[in-house]
């Protein structure tokens, strides 16, 4: 197993695109802290990932609050003494018009997907450090690389997780410390399904833009997502990996 025994965290790891990267960390080994803000469900998650043998808990955060943040650092490290991995998924997409955005409708797209990236990284970084080892993976979109309409606030939050993550690694790498990030395309989720008016415009748009002919799945991204986790990746850092089928070709 190439994460036998790390210790990871994962926001926004309750359901969907989240859920899919902690049951596949755990599967290569990993003991992970379930992070959402759903708690119900967040506790649901790490129960299946106990039942898989390894170590879970499930942990009620809402990523844009940083004493939220502060306490699930807190939490990992008392349950498990050391935080190895962390996955900044947890992040939210609406429809925002550029001629209608609210500040409001700005301030949680980029509280949620930005805000909360930096700092969530921050905070699990000066562990790391004194570690002198971890692995940050960021999930930013190809959104970060090309914008869609009705998307602005959404499109920048991504762009800047891209930009962050070349940064931020400049400055971890001399402690060991990798950040990566990955670009999802289109990936089937109630979320990005629920952005689209009927099944037939969101099918429409896959037949549109990506060559393999289909949306992706959230267990898509598991096998980047682990590769970026593991060993074989120590040298890579500040890298923006695309899984997207095509997507971005078009």
């Amino acid at each position: 197993m190439k994460l036998e025994d790390r210790i990871a965290i994962v926001t926004g790891a309750a359901q969907g695109i989240g859920r899919a990267l902690a049951l596949g960390l755990a599967g290569e080994g990993a003991h992970v802290v379930v992070a959402d803000i759903q708690e119900d469900k967040a506790i649901e998650t790490a129960a299946e990932i106990q039942r898989m043998g390894r170590r879970s808990l499930g942990l009620q955060v809402d990523v844009s609050v940083l004493s939220d943040l502060a306490r699930m650092v807190e939490r990992t490290l008392q349950e498990f003494g050391r935080i190895d991995i962390l996955v900044n998924n947890a992040g939210i997409a609406l429809p925002t018009p550029f001629l209608e955005t609210t500040e409001e409708v700005w301030d949680r797209i980029i509280d949620i997907n930005l805000k909360a990236v930096f700092f969530c990284s921050q905070f699990v970084a000066r562990v790391m450090v004194k570690q002198g080892r971890g692995k940050i993976v960021n999930v930013a979109s190809t959104s970060s690389f090309v914008a869609g309409r009705s998307e602005v606030p959404y499109a920048i939050s991504k762009a800047g997780v891209r930009m962050l993550t070349a940064a931020a690694s400049a400055e971890l790498a001399p402690y060991h410390v990798n950040m990566n990030a990955i670009a999802p395309g289109l990936i089937r989720t109630p979320l990005t399904e629920g952005y689209f008016p009927s099944a037939e415009a969101f099918e429409a748009r896959v037949r549109a833009k990506i060559p393999m002919g289909r949306a992706g799945t959230p267990e898509d991204l598991v096998g980047a997502v682990i590769f970026l986790c593991s060993d074989d990746a120590d040298y890579v850092t500040g890298h923006t990996l695309v899984v997207d089928g095509g997507w971005l070709t078009q």
